[in-house]
């Protein structure tokens, strides 16, 4: 986390195509990276916003959330990094900062593109007491994956997990359990609402 001034940054409006969707947000650009809102607080909240900031992202030690909180005259805002978005208009401008050194932990959006990727969980639609629930996973599966792909404990994996379903990435298909190391269902929320017909069946 760092705690910059709104004159240390360049503002600007950001695009990425989600799901085949385009979809624009207010956007930053510091080192060279894009960053996007998340919140606004007063300016007299900014103990807060840090907490928050601390609380929601900086607590894995696993898991890379690059975050910024920014001052402005009237209020606070925190941004995080987000590498599916680019400037809407043109390139990264260039820039005579430092680049960022290298990190053993894993970028959030890297992460959650391998669980979805060719090589990631087993994302299928399955059955359950005569019921079809569509484009879900398996919680222990994922528990299995992420050990095995972040070179960690079962314990952590499932704190990642979490993570994931707090920042609002991953849910259980009910709604009815936390992440755990289970025989339990989860779906991406990107996954919300896709058709059943498209998935393999058990």
């Amino acid at each position: 986390m760092l705690i910059l001034d709104s004159e240390q940054v360049q503002y600007c409006q950001v695009v990425a195509t989600i799901e085949g969707q385009s979809k624009i947000e207010s956007g930053l650009i510091y080192q060279n990276n894009v960053f996007v809102k998340v919140k606004t607080y007063s300016r007299e909240d900014l103990q807060t916003a840090i907490r928050e900031c601390r609380e929601d992202y900086l607590d894995n030690d696993k898991i890379e959330v690059p975050t910024l909180i920014i001052k402005a005259e009237k209020e606070v805002t925190l941004w995080i990094e987000d590498n599916r978005f680019k400037p809407k208009q043109g390139q990264f401008p260039n820039s005579t900062t430092k680049p960022k050194k290298k990190s053993n932990k894993v970028n959030l959006y890297d992460l959650i593109a391998k669980m979805r990727g060719k090589d990631g969980l087993d994302i299928k639609t399955r059955r359950y007491q005569l019921k079809l629930y569509k484009r879900c996973f398996v919680g222990s599966e994922a528990v299995d994956w992420l050990t095995k792909h972040l070179n960690i404990s079962r314990p952590k994996a499932v704190a990642v997990g979490q993570k994931l379903v707090d920042q609002k990435v991953i849910h259980h298909v009910n709604d009815e359990h936390s992440f755990k190391d289970e025989p339990l269902f989860y779906r991406f929320y990107e996954d919300e609402g896709k058709s059943l017909w498209t998935d393999k069946l058990i």
